[in-house]
């Protein structure tokens, strides 16, 4: 693998999507350049696995990933997905805390941990930034906790897609993308996949959202939407 000197994802957000406020500056991005890799992965790629050495961290410059972690029952339980500008490589103990694999073709930014490490120790605004976009795994896991606590599934989808809007905005047409597949959303949202289907034809027999295909979500009722969303 090549290093290859092309430019680090910028904090700024494209129109309809969050203002994320911990901005690098050109002299950071270029340090973080130095020692990073970028790397193009495919679709269902795993990066890496729950317990394997974490030897880098990653930082998404386009497409999306899921981490999730395997239950000895066999089932997956999806922590959260990740999308462009986002870190991951959450660990413990030198060790991964989740599975992560990628959603759509992706590239990635690979961060050596030593380098990176003796980098940040070297500048605490940048450390800063790490610190806060890290441990963003744990935080959409909380958010997670809130959705599920919901009792109704068709609630829960409208929340997950809701969720959905703020990460990846929505255009003026009320199109939300999806580019995870139910069976993703299903382990996110702790359903089965039969009731993901029901709740999606709930809300579109209520006339809140219409599925064009199942990769995109299209509100056609947001104050309705928002009344349901908003019901927790």
């Amino acid at each position: 693998m090549h290093r290859v000197p092309a430019p680090l994802p910028v904090s700024s957000r494209k129109a309809g999507r969050q203002i994320d406020p911990l901005v690098l500056t050109q002299a950071q991005r270029e340090a973080l350049m130095r020692i990073g890799m970028r790397q193009r992965l495919p679709p269902r790629t795993v990066v890496y696995r729950e317990g394997d050495e974490a030897r880098w961290v990653f930082v998404i410059v386009e497409g999306a990933v899921k981490s999730y972690r395997e239950l000895r029952s066999g089932r997956r339980l999806v922590a959260c997905f990740l999308f462009e500008r986002d870190l991951f490589g959450l660990a413990e103990n030198g060790r991964y805390v989740n599975t992560v694999e990628t959603l759509v073709r992706t590239t990635v930014y690979r961060l050596p941990v030593e380098d990176l490490a003796a980098l940040l120790k070297h500048d605490g605004a940048m450390q800063f930034v790490f610190l806060s976009k890290v441990t963003y795994e744990l935080r959409e896991a909380q958010r997670r906790s809130t959705l599920i606590a919901r009792r109704d599934a068709a609630g829960r989808l409208a929340m997950f897609i809701s969720r959905m809007g703020e990460r990846l905005g929505r255009n003026s047409t009320g199109i939300v993308p999806l580019p995870m597949s139910r069976t993703d959303i299903a382990a996110f949202t702790a359903l089965s996949l039969e009731s993901v289907s029901r709740a999606a034809a709930a809300l579109q027999r209520r006339n809140l959202v219409v599925f064009d295909d199942r990769h995109r979500a299209r509100i056609v009722d947001p104050a309705g939407f928002a009344r349901l969303t908003g019901a927790v």
